[in-house]
């Protein structure tokens, strides 16, 4: 099953991201894309999963194969970054502005969420979301003597408005989350803390909230070009945790991006960021962080560059500066070839909310500190030798300070939380992808990758045990007939051994979805999960339901 990023709610939604699928242009052989609604949410009971292996940058390549949207469309995150300028035309007035979806299944697997884009007038539109997503029944967690009654719902609001002046274009946004569940044990660290925080394993509760407001220019006419936006986000925790006691996080974000083009193929541009962070709790220290990306970037026909570095300080908690490259290139011969190679790195701040999308079930015995990519090289090759087929071959290596780390407990650990402890790590990495589409009738793809991890204190400590060494991705997609897709999904990662011969058990999920598009814009579906029932903790600490099965409805209006 494919990984994902918890959907926290965040408030810098992009005005052009719409729940529903886009308007699809004119069918070509040559080169289509469609774009499909997940019709249900696959992956919902496995928000925490989020894969933190070396992103695989992918190169600019005419796409020449279909590209569904099979995940979760989330709010996105406070990213500033160049967008395309407001759209109020013709186009947008054809597509669907609702989305409803609803769907149920065992263990009370529920997923409901809807949405809708009003254009109230030419230049002001508003973007509203509600959600909620969750399970509650029993999980088998190893070392526990009866399965684990896990229950997790969280529920999500959020509304963001646009107002485009002649050419800058305003944004006013915010969002609000629930998020409750209960730990699947009782640490003995909690019997010396207060009875309001011993309770936290019983029923725990976040609440996040946010508000943003920001400027961006919505035209080429301007000199120089901006995104600047600003805003105030806290995350709160009802009851202690082990090592941490109850308490808010407060942080105020501040993203600008400043570009200009020199001429048709020259940009040259600066990315700033500021967060200021705060905190109820004693035991955790106020820090500010400021980071600064300035880069050249050349568009040519054949050759794609940006020069770029990223020079990052922070105030405490890992004081000091830091500065890692952000250089790619990519050449392109004969229209369908790419070769590429990057050097990319920068900052990746450990506050709660980084946490909690990694596993809401996180432990930690200190304050985390920043995590530093001080180089992330990679150099690959990428083909599309005929309409639909595409192949990708990749190899890199990457070194991080305070990397996060899973520690989750071993048979002979007096513990029963997933720790995040915090290690320089290093990884090799190498594999190859290979994808091809035929219209709307099939689709598949194949990836491996290989890893080779290490870390600095060796195998003192077991912080590589849900690490792979081996991860496999199979997807296929077939049209049955008019309106019916069904589809298969394979995930298989091979781990690394830890401290004393002990091997974590292998991710190794099947899973099997259909679809069926009822009438305009009604899609029935359904989707058997996990197959195989195997019972396995994901990289960052969270217990995987056994089988379960979901089906629903959704409609675009």
């Amino acid at each position: 099953m494919k990984q994902i990023k918890i959907a926290l709610v965040c408030a810098g939604l992009l005005p052009g991201a719409v729940i529903s699928a886009q308007e699809q242009k004119k069918d070509s052989t040559l080169n289509r894309t469609v774009v499909v609604e997940n019709q249900y949410n696959p992956e919902v009971m496995d928000a925490f999963k989020v894969n933190v292996l070396p992103k695989v940058e992918e190169p600019a390549v005419a796409k020449k194969n279909i590209d569904y949207a099979t995940s979760l469309r989330p709010l996105t995150s406070w990213t500033v970054r160049p967008m395309d300028s407001f759209t109020r035309d013709l186009e947008w007035k054809k597509a669907p502005r609702g989305y409803i979806r609803g769907a149920y299944g065992s263990r009370n697997n529920a997923d409901l969420k809807a949405s809708y884009l009003w254009d109230m007038t030419d230049r002001d539109r508003l973007d509203v979301m509600a959600s909620l997503y969750g399970f509650s029944g029993d999980v088998h967690v190893d070392g526990i003597s009866s399965d684990w009654k896990a229950r997790f719902y969280r529920t999500d609001l959020s509304a963001v408005y646009t107002h485009a002046f002649r050419k800058v274009d305003f944004r006013l946004g915010g969002s609000f989350a629930s998020q409750v569940f209960n730990h699947y044990s009782m640490p003995l660290e909690v019997s010396s803390a207060t009875q309001e925080g011993a309770d936290f394993a019983g029923h725990q509760h976040y609440t996040l909230g946010e508000g943003f407001l920001g400027f961006r220019s919505n035209t080429e006419d301007l000199p120089v070009q901006f995104d600047v936006q600003t805003g105030y986000r806290r995350f709160n925790r009802k009851y202690a945790v082990p090592n941490l006691t109850d308490g808010a996080e407060n942080e105020i974000h501040t993203a600008a991006h400043v570009w200009g083009h020199l001429n048709e193929e020259q940009q040259v541009g600066v990315g700033i960021t500021m967060d200021n962070l705060s905190y109820d709790s004693q035991n955790m220290k106020n820090y500010t962080s400021l980071e600064a990306n300035p880069y050249y970037a050349y568009d040519g026909d054949n050759w794609k560059l940006r020069l770029g570095v990223h020079v990052d300080w922070q105030s405490a908690n890992g004081s000091g500066v830091d500065v890692a490259p952000d250089v790619k290139v990519d050449y392109v011969f004969s229209d369908s070839y790419v070769i590429y190679v990057q050097a990319l790195g920068g900052r990746e701040l450990n506050d709660f909310r980084r946490l909690n999308e990694l596993s809401p079930y996180w432990g930690q015995k200190e304050q985390l500190r920043s995590t530093y990519t001080l180089a992330d090289m990679q150099l690959g090759f990428k083909a599309s030798p005929v309409t639909g087929l595409g192949l990708k071959v990749f190899g890199g290596y990457r070194i991080t300070d305070d990397e996060v780390l899973t520690c989750y407990p071993l048979p002979d650990f007096a513990c029963a939380l997933p720790w995040m402890m915090q290690d320089k790590a290093k990884v090799g990495y190498g594999g190859a992808r290979l994808e091809y589409g035929y219209k709307d009738w099939a689709d598949f793809s194949l990836e491996g990758i290989y890893y080779s991890w290490d870390t600095e204190s060796g195998s003192e400590y077991p912080l590589l045990m849900y690490k792979p060494e081996l991860a496999l991705n199979f997807h296929v997609r077939a049209r049955v007939f008019a309106g019916l897709h069904v589809g298969l999904d394979y995930q298989y990662e091979g781990r690394k051994e830890a401290m004393k011969g002990y091997k974590a058990d292998p991710v190794n999920n099947l899973c099997l979805n259909a679809e069926y598009g009822w009438k305009k814009g009604v899609n029935v579906f359904v989707r058997f999960n996990n197959l195989l029932n195997k019972n396995y903790i994901t990289q960052t600490g969270y217990p995987e339901q056994g089988f379960y099965a979901m089906g629903g409805i959704s409609w675009s209006f």
